[in-house]
């Protein structure tokens, strides 16, 4: 989904660049990329338009194209450092906040 979303991004911005210069719109065109899944730990898989593949091979492409597409350098050491951390030490960094319900209708309790 994210890919439809950044082409569609590019296109318009290209267009109003275009619409500034007086020069015609492009029609949006969708290039399909491929895309890439993970289904658990060392596990995932890629369909690219030219290769399908799966493994581990897949999931470490799925860590480098999604660390690769974070912005500026420090929040891609920290990111990678985070996961380093959370593969070697099995941490999967599930933090729930669960707030009781509470009914409305009920007399308070005394």
């Amino acid at each position: 989904m994210a890919q439809v979303a950044i082409q569609q991004a590019d296109n318009l911005a290209n267009n109003l660049i275009r619409l500034e210069k007086n020069q015609s719109i492009h029609p949006f065109r969708y290039k399909d990329l491929g895309s890439m899944a993970t289904i658990g730990r060392n596990k995932a898989v890629v369909d690219l338009p030219f290769w399908h593949f799966q493994g581990f091979f897949a999931w470490a492409v799925w860590l480098f194209v999604h660390l690769m597409s974070i912005l500026g350098v420090k929040n891609r050491l920290f990111i990678f450092l985070e996961w380093m951390w959370n593969y070697f030490t099995f941490d999967q960094s599930l933090r729930l906040v669960i707030k009781q319900k509470t009914n409305k209708n009920r007399a308070p309790e005394s």
